[in-house]
């Protein structure tokens, strides 16, 4: 287990976001989230990653109680995520958006506070993605799939133990969703990266993710096999809508 969270929930101005979210995901494992608009999903990446505080529960991540840690400090210890709308700096060149990773991130704090070890660390990135070719490239000019290699690649060369990805196929036609998933899989396997990710495309996330849980109004109503997520009756009336 490298990631926990118990009793978890989140109340903003009596909106019941999350309600008692008991959730552990396994070092090494690909983990689906899914669920309707407004279960929750956004909500418990930005609780974990520390954007806001929770109402109530315990958050623990390698080994370390980060229920009341900042954001910074929970990517220091080696815990990054993505977003819905791709994040960069669009003036910076492909490269400088990496180096912000390296140079702020948890590699700041792993050792990687000389010239050499950085610019090794983004160059190794750049090659992983196949970014090389446009890393001089300014973010701006770059297509909604590249940005996106862009946010992960500065996540990655925070040198993080786990990504949490929000949502990384919207906007992407099939062969870039293919691409991607292949990615994520590569970066998982040979990176040795757990990948926490939520996805609004269900057939693709059971695909990828080997235990899955969906959310619905704030509570996990299905965690387990990703499989039997076709199987259960209260999601497919709450998610997946029954046939006529």
């Amino acid at each position: 287990m490298i990631l926990q969270t118990v009793r978890l929930s989140k109340n903003f101005a009596g909106l019941v976001a999350l309600s008692n979210v008991d959730l552990t995901v396994a070092q090494g494992e690909i983990f689906g989230i899914a669920g309707p608009n407004g279960a929750g999903k956004s909500t418990l990446f930005n609780v974990i990653a520390g954007t806001f505080p929770p109402s109530t529960g315990e958050i623990f991540f390698a080994g370390h109680n980060i229920t009341r840690l900042k954001s910074h400090q929970i990517c220091h210890l080696g815990l990054g995520r993505t977003f819905q709308i791709p994040a960069t700096f669009p003036t910076l060149s492909v490269y400088d958006n990496l180096r912000v990773g390296a140079v702020f991130g948890s590699g700041s704090v792993r050792g990687l506070t000389n010239h050499r070890a950085v610019a090794e660390q983004i160059r190794k990135t750049l090659s992983f993605l196949d970014l090389t070719a446009c890393q001089d490239q300014p973010a701006t000019n770059l297509d909604i799939y590249s940005m996106k290699l862009v946010m992960l690649g500065s996540i990655l060369c925070t040198d993080c133990q786990v990504i949490m990805l929000d949502e990384p196929l919207a906007g992407l036609s099939i062969l870039e969703i293919r691409s991607f998933l292949d990615l994520i899989r590569r970066i998982n396997q040979e990176m040795g990266i757990t990948v926490i990710i939520i996805e609004h495309l269900l057939d693709m996330l059971i695909e990828i993710s080997q235990r899955m849980m969906i959310l619905h109004n704030g509570k996990i109503i299905f965690l387990g096999e990703p499989e039997a997520v076709r199987e259960t009756e209260e999601v497919i009336n709450v998610y997946l809508g029954t046939e006529e």
